[in-house]
């Protein structure tokens, strides 16, 4: 018998011619191909060139050549680009003489009623800071003489001096005797009646209304507004103080509930009530229409005006003690 071999078309050919154990050539005219014994094919003339080609390369490229390394990523030209949110850097600039100042806004809320009239009113429990509603915020405060603007301000500032001003012009637009310092053996910046307001949160706008909540914080006596602008924790959180304008925003709050005034409530925005007499309802119908911000409702005729109205006549308890607020702030018009 034959000896087995693996099978290959080329040992069918071979069958086929006879059993013939001389080479055979097949293939189609000009591409001969050569098998050196029947049903194994040799290498071809092109397979041998090809590998002594590369066998040259191999020995005479260098074995370990660098790569061109890729360069940076450059980006491609847009059609439009979002505007720069503004930092804290840009609210300073640089005054004569090397002096670094900046252009500030304090706002100052009316004094958070007690808990049980936030509950009465539906009145929001902390202080916000009113993003969306911004522009009719600080005109509802400048109708009610709470808001100020230093412009060029030293970053060497005390913070007590800039919080005293303010009071001082308060005592000036209004009755001489309002915002009385508190009666106790404080230093003079703890016996302000203004609070200084400062983020909660590192200034994260969490819960349903998506709003940055405020709260009442300390300072030394000789901390100064550098030292503030600064503080990325508690107050220079760039989303909520900065303005297009490139104004920091500082926040306090009157430390002294009710805030009493004899005004014009359509003249502070806050009432069609043109008549100038006596109230006592101003941080109610303020948090009233601003709420959380998110669910603010400016229109004033949507306010209940016989149950504020009957709220001036009146204290009201705190739900932690059933005592009347006997500290109250009142303000007349000159």
């Amino acid at each position: 018998p034959s000896q087995c071999r693996p099978y290959s078309s080329l040992q069918m050919l071979a069958s086929l011619g006879g059993g013939q154990s001389s080479p055979l050539s097949i293939g189609t005219p000009g591409h001969p191909r050569v098998t050196s014994a029947s049903g194994f094919p040799s290498m071809t003339a092109i397979s041998r060139s090809n590998q002594a080609r590369l066998e040259h390369a191999s020995a005479s490229l260098p074995r370990n050549a660098e790569r061109k390394k890729r360069g940076k990523a450059v980006r491609p030209p847009s059609l439009s680009q979002s505007a720069r949110m503004p930092t804290v850097r840009d609210c300073i600039s640089l005054a004569e003489g090397g002096v670094e100042v900046a252009n500030i806004d304090l706002l100052v809320y009316p004094p958070m009623p007690p808990t049980a009239t936030q509950t009465h009113f539906g009145l929001p429990r902390h202080p916000y800071v009113y993003k969306r509603n911004s522009e009719s915020f600080k005109l509802v405060l400048t109708k009610l003489g709470l808001y100020f603007e230093f412009n060029h301000l030293p970053i060497s500032t005390p913070i007590y001096n800039i919080l005293a001003h303010a009071v001082a012009r308060i005592r000036q637009h209004y009755a001489s005797d309002v915002l009385t310092d508190l009666n106790i053996p404080l230093p003079n910046h703890e016996r302000l009646p203004l609070q200084l307001l400062g983020f909660t949160n590192r200034g994260r706008a969490n819960g349903v209304h998506m709003a940055p909540r405020l709260t009442t914080v300390s300072f030394h006596a000789n901390m100064t507004l550098q030292e503030v602008l600064s503080n990325t924790r508690d107050f220079a959180i760039e989303r909520w103080t900065i303005t297009h304008q490139n104004r920091f925003q500082i926040f306090a709050i009157i430390r002294t509930y009710p805030f009493e005034a004899q005004l014009s409530l359509s003249d502070a925005y806050l009432s069609e009530d043109a008549a100038i007499r006596h109230h006592r309802c101003l941080s109610k119908r303020v948090y009233k229409m601003f709420a959380h911000d998110s669910d603010a409702n400016l229109q004033v005729s949507s306010l209940d005006e016989e149950d504020l109205e009957s709220s001036c006549d009146k204290l009201e308890p705190d739900s932690e003690n059933s005592e009347e607020v006997k500290s109250t702030i009142v303000i007349t018009f000159h």
